[in-house]
């Protein structure tokens, strides 16, 4: 009894954490299910905005979304370079920065700020992402899983945790409590 009360915050948070992780993951699950077989509006979405890009450096460059697969070629004119799935759009990234900054509760101001500000540079981030794995997949093609499931996954993540660090700040500062 007296852990719980010594630790009463860090338990509240972390209930809260997992708890939002938990009920806006399963709701992803249901939004991304819905669409099942082919891919969901919001990965379409990040998709046609990556290929936008590349059509500055390549205008043969374009996606073929299927509503028979999930998953999303992007080609240039003589082959697919990348698929684009459910995994890349994005969404489940800003699921765990929301459900921290719902866990560490700040003013609802601030809170709408840093939620908008961190959406955003996630979503610009994740698009560069699947730009930059384009260029891979051409360039470097051997080198496309490294890239992939470990590098530009973790300069994502250091993004986002470099977010929860000035949230932390902001809360920490209009609280009045020490940094």
């Amino acid at each position: 009894m007296k852990f719980l009360i010594e630790n009463k915050k860090s338990l509240i948070f972390l209930a809260t954490f997992v708890g939002a992780y938990l009920i806006l993951n399963t709701l992803y699950g249901f939004f991304i299910q819905a669409y099942y077989p082919s891919s969901d509006p919001f990965t379409r979405f990040v998709s046609a905005n990556a290929v936008w890009v590349l059509s500055w450096f390549d205008p043969s460059v374009a996606d073929f979304p299927s509503q028979f697969s999930e998953y999303i070629p992007i080609a240039n004119d003589r082959e697919n370079m990348i698929y684009v799935f459910e995994g890349c759009n994005s969404l489940n990234v800003m699921i765990v920065y929301g459900s921290f900054l719902l866990a560490f509760r700040g003013s609802a101001k601030a809170f709408a700020v840093f939620m908008g500000v961190g959406m955003a540079a996630i979503y610009v981030l994740n698009v560069a992402r699947i730009v930059l794995l384009y260029a891979v997949a051409f360039y470097f093609p051997a080198q496309l899983y490294f890239f992939h499931k470990y590098l530009f996954t973790a300069i994502i993540y250091v993004a986002v945790f470099v977010l929860w660090f000035f949230w932390v700040k902001q809360v920490k500062k209009t609280s009045g409590e020490p940094s």
